[in-house]
């Protein structure tokens, strides 16, 4: 949720970040900041900054496509990505091997665009049930055997593109709320959400990969966690 006690202009955060206004509002248009809009102003929430600024962009290595990205997700989740060549195959697995769980924000940072939205009751309903989405966040995690706690955290999914648009058309989410009760990320790449033999709940490497984004002690511990069981296995 962003605090409209903790709110920073444009200028500002393009001086914390040391980049331009320009991509500023790119990282916002992308969901990798978040941000309201005040009238025609826009700005900035500071916790989402000093997460960029501390945990996102010391992460050595550039960020890998979208294709390597859901590639190297599939592959720790036990799935075969189709799209990814041999040679490739053998790239990712070098990546899972010598990474450390503080460079995978900024490696996978292309899988998804991030958008934090408001959804009432009976949409957010439907959105469970939707074979265009799947459920991520503490609630997946708790599932796959992390050691985290759903609480009172906002809901999150994956959801496709397609679907994202038409709920955004029937004005079934409200874009750019003060006060978001629902994280909805995006894939890069279509047709990734549900590999064969899965389920309603994202993959286990992308819900640890959302848990490592989110930053805070107990999330990272339980990524890690998630992370070395789909390594080992």
């Amino acid at each position: 949720m962003v605090d409209s006690a903790h709110l920073l202009p444009v200028a500002r955060v393009a001086q914390v970040l040391d980049i331009s206004r320009e991509r500023v509002r790119e990282l916002v248009h992308a969901g990798r900041l978040d941000a309201i809009r005040i009238g025609r102003e826009l700005l900035v929430d500071a916790r989402s900054v000093e997460h960029r600024k501390s945990v996102v962009k010391p992460a050595a290595g550039r960020p890998l496509s979208a294709r390597m990205a859901w590639g190297l997700l599939w592959s720790l989740s036990g799935h075969h990505p189709s799209w990814i060549s041999p040679s490739e195959r053998v790239r990712l697995n070098r990546y899972a091997r010598e990474r450390e769980p503080a460079q995978w924000p900024r490696l996978l940072s292309g899988r998804a665009r991030v958008h934090r939205v408001r959804m009432l009751a009976g949409p957010l309903a439907r959105l469970r049930e939707d074979p265009h989405a799947v459920v991520g966040g503490p609630v997946a995690a708790g599932y796959y055997g992390a050691d985290l706690m759903a609480g009172g955290a906002d809901e999150e999914f994956y959801v496709e593109a397609a679907r994202f648009d038409e709920l955004a058309r029937s004005r079934r989410i409200r874009l750019g709320s003060a006060e978001p009760n629902v994280v909805l990320r995006v894939p890069a790449l279509s047709g990734v959400l549900r590999p064969p033999g899965a389920g309603d709940l994202a993959i286990p490497a992308a819900v640890a990969a959302d848990l490592l984004d989110a930053g805070d002690e107990r999330s990272i511990l339980a990524a890690q966690q998630l992370l070395t069981r789909l390594v080992r296995s």
